[in-house]
């Protein structure tokens, strides 16, 4: 969870932690509970309160029964010294044990910079980033640049590519790591069918990713249906609004696999340490054409 890996892959990783401060709103409704995923998506024994202690073991409890999680993504960026606000929508898919599809479109906006839809009710964007976990490379691909970035992942990194990538506390939570890494704290939420945790790190390392996290948990599926990221900074933040929520959905191994496209430079990276340096932010970033969908 949440830790960026130093070297390698761990750059963009850790480069996904932007900054702000926030308070949760209205959440969304709990995920409906797939056909196909009845044992990973029975309901985990609701009380009336809990403590941070019993939350993290009932939370650990439901994740250990993900063999699966495709998730829809509608991020919003907030850059203060910029005076900007972007916004993305997004699908990660993973895999137990070692395997994640993270994929983001950058949205358009109006002149008063409010996302921009089509006619058919689906957002006007192009693709801006994909990330693909093949569990022992990461495949970074950048559209304002056409370029793909190979990472090497050791035997031992695989799987902590995913539990601290650009979307940490989604995947593979674990209780004991959790306590020894955070402070954790429960905070109010404007409904009776979530739970709001507040995150921070206690390890330098972790502190280098992000200075404060909020995760907006259902309560009846322990499955985070938010998750807000704030920058080592504070100063701006990612905000990731999930819904729908599939555990244990089906999903095909292809999208696990990394692939290369005609024309994209592909840089490798047999050190892993190299890491595109001086890339621009994602705010000045020119898309290219839209790559195919993920097959679930």
């Amino acid at each position: 969870m949440g830790r960026g890996l130093i070297n390698g892959a761990g750059g963009w990783l850790a480069a996904w932690a932007v900054g702000g401060t926030l308070a949760f709103g209205q959440a969304a409704q709990p995920p409906a509970a797939p056909r196909q995923a009845q044992d990973a998506s029975q309901p985990a024994p609701v009380a009336a309160g809990t403590d941070v202690e019993t939350l993290l073991k009932r939370w650990e409890e439901q994740s250990t029964k993900l063999k699966t999680l495709d998730v829809t993504i509608f991020r919003t960026d907030v850059i203060p010294a910029w005076d900007e606000i972007e916004y993305y929508e997004g699908r990660a898919i993973f895999k137990s044990p070692n395997l994640a599809f993270i994929d983001f479109k950058k949205i358009k906006q109006d002149d008063g910079k409010k996302p921009v839809k089509k006619a058919d009710d689906s957002w006007d964007s192009t693709h801006e980033e994909r990330i693909v976990c093949t569990g022992s490379e990461v495949w970074q691909y950048k559209s304002d640049t056409t370029q793909i970035f190979i990472f090497p992942l050791e035997k031992d990194q695989a799987e902590k590519a995913i539990e601290e990538g650009p979307l940490p506390f989604l995947f593979n939570m674990k209780a004991e790591e959790a306590k020894q890494r955070y402070q954790i704290g429960l905070v109010a939420t404007k409904d009776d069918k979530t739970y709001g945790v507040n995150i921070k790190p206690k390890l330098d390392v972790d502190k280098e990713s992000f200075s404060q996290a909020f995760v907006q948990l259902d309560r009846r599926y322990m499955l985070p249906i938010r998750i807000v990221l704030i920058s080592p900074d504070g100063k701006s933040r990612k905000d990731f609004q999930l819904d729908p929520v599939k555990p244990n959905a089906a999903v095909k191994d292809e999208n696990f696999q990394g692939k290369e496209f005609p024309k994209w430079k592909v840089v490798r990276n047999p050190a892993g340490e190299d890491r595109p340096r001086n890339a621009p932010p994602a705010s000045a970033a020119r898309p290219a054409p839209a790559q195919s969908a993920p097959r679930r």
